[in-house]
């Protein structure tokens, strides 16, 4: 029974994930190779190297974290970059011998990341303003602006003021070509107050 139960603990724990450190040699061999594989534009297996040793290993050295940061760059993982290079030079701080190389990527990786955020934006923007509200067979629809009021009402010093909607015209509701073009921000105001 002792036995069935020993062997049942072999296969089962390794199955579920438990996994035992690397050596030092083992580590030490895989972070060289993932350095050396890096340098030569490898970058996917420079990855498996560098993410064999983040799975195995429970103490990281800091080098790790800018060769995988580095390497991350390589592969267009921009935001994983930034946050492996950043913690690179948290830990090591100015005196981290990659610390300038660190500074570099670091920032070639934020330029990439923010003109890609940046692209994004405008996609969505461009996207939206394209975008056409159905309005469900309906002529008009209720101006967003003054919530089918015909005025918009506000708070002054001495009480309420009320405008007239200078999109609606006064009235409460818009055309339904008036309120797509509202909704994309394309609808001038038809007078100012």
């Amino acid at each position: 029974m002792a036995v069935k139960i020993r062997l049942l603990f072999i296969v089962i724990f390794p199955i579920l994930g438990f996994s035992q450190e690397i050596t030092q040699g083992e580590f030490s061999r895989r972070l060289d190779l993932g350095e050396d594989l890096m340098k030569k534009g490898e970058y996917e297996l420079a990855q498996s190297e560098f993410l064999f040793i983040l799975e195995n290993q429970k103490v990281l050295p800091p080098n790790l974290a800018y060769l995988f940061g580095r390497n991350s760059y390589h592969l267009s993982q921009y935001k994983q970059s930034i946050n492996w290079l950043n913690k690179y030079i948290q830990i090591k701080g100015t005196k981290g011998p990659y610390h300038d190389e660190a500074v570099k990527f670091l920032n070639l990786s934020e330029d990439k990341y923010l003109e890609i955020q940046r692209s994004r934006t405008a996609e969505m923007t461009e996207k939206l303003a394209n975008q056409r509200y159905d309005c469900g067979g309906l002529e008009k629809m209720i101006c967003p602006v003054c919530k089918g009021n015909g005025v918009i009402i506000s708070q002054g010093a001495f009480g309420e003021s009320y405008k007239t909607c200078p999109y609606s015209g006064g009235e409460s509701y818009l055309s339904c070509g008036d309120y797509n073009d509202f909704m994309s921000g394309l609808l001038e105001p038809k007078f100012t107050n």
